[in-house]
């Protein structure tokens, strides 16, 4: 497994700029410093009172924004939300990395907050978040919205309309030697060691990520998990899944 170690304790230097006041939530863009490379830019949502519990969540498709609605109202029920994004660098394990020690610096800062926490993330962001929660055992509990097994089969199977232009576009050795590079980071690798419950969140009209895929991905996770399907594409809409998360999340970060 590659190594991913870095210093919990190092500083994270801060930064908060509130944007908004909500009954019962205050929003903020904020930004901490990474285990390595850049920056973390993404926003904080905040109760009105000390933090019963904590969630950190990563989303690919719709940038920090895509889990804002779900921060908020955890901010509402008395936890905090730390919204991130997938990092986006033409160097692919780079990206990878970067991404991965997002999530746990984002760990170490609502740990300064409140003792329970737990992961959230979409697609690239649930497998990202799969390889935190099978290093790091302080996450309670652990959602994944359509993921799958890693990026490297994404690239080299799926028939996403984007992934085909570029897989078209790659010199077949470059890709090759690309995916060879990323495959240590696939979520397969890491799944197995989740020794947390997990929630698996698939859609049934998702173009990038088949069923065949979802179900092989569940497969290899160990026990305890659930999962549901939902009537919606790759960026999850249905209404009955933000409330199987919100509850998921109540009873398994529960005092």
């Amino acid at each position: 497994m590659p190594d991913l170690s870095y210093d919990s304790a190092a500083p994270l230097n801060v930064t908060v700029d509130p944007l908004a006041q909500r009954p019962g939530a205050r929003i903020s863009r904020c930004e901490f410093d990474n285990a390595e490379g850049d920056r973390v830019a993404g926003y904080l949502v905040e109760p009105d009172s000390t933090p019963t519990a904590g969630v950190v969540y990563i989303h690919t498709t719709s940038g920090a924004e895509g889990f804002l609605p779900d921060a908020i109202r955890l901010a509402k029920a008395g936890g905090i939300g730390l919204c991130l994004q997938v990092h986006y660098l033409d160097d692919q394990v780079a990206s990878i990395r970067q991404s991965v020690q997002s999530i746990r610096r984002g760990v170490d800062l609502l740990l300064q907050r409140t003792d329970r926490i737990a992961g959230v993330g979409h697609s690239g962001g649930a497998m990202m978040m799969t390889v935190v929660a099978g290093i790091d055992r302080r996450l309670r509990c652990v959602v994944l919205e359509v993921p799958m097994a890693g990026l490297t089969h994404h690239w080299r199977n799926t028939s996403h309309p984007q992934i085909v232009r570029m897989r078209d576009a790659i010199p077949a050795d470059l890709l090759e030697a690309t995916l060879a590079t990323m495959a240590p980071y696939d979520a397969e690798h890491f799944i197995g060691a989740v020794q947390r419950p997990v929630l698996f969140q698939f859609a049934r009209f998702d173009i990038g990520v088949t069923a065949a895929e979802s179900e092989e991905f569940y497969a290899m996770a160990g026990e305890p998990k659930q999962q549901q399907w939902y009537d919606c594409g790759h960026v999850i809409n249905d209404v009955a899944a933000y409330e199987d998360r919100d509850r998921f999340l109540a009873q398994h970060l529960a005092g």
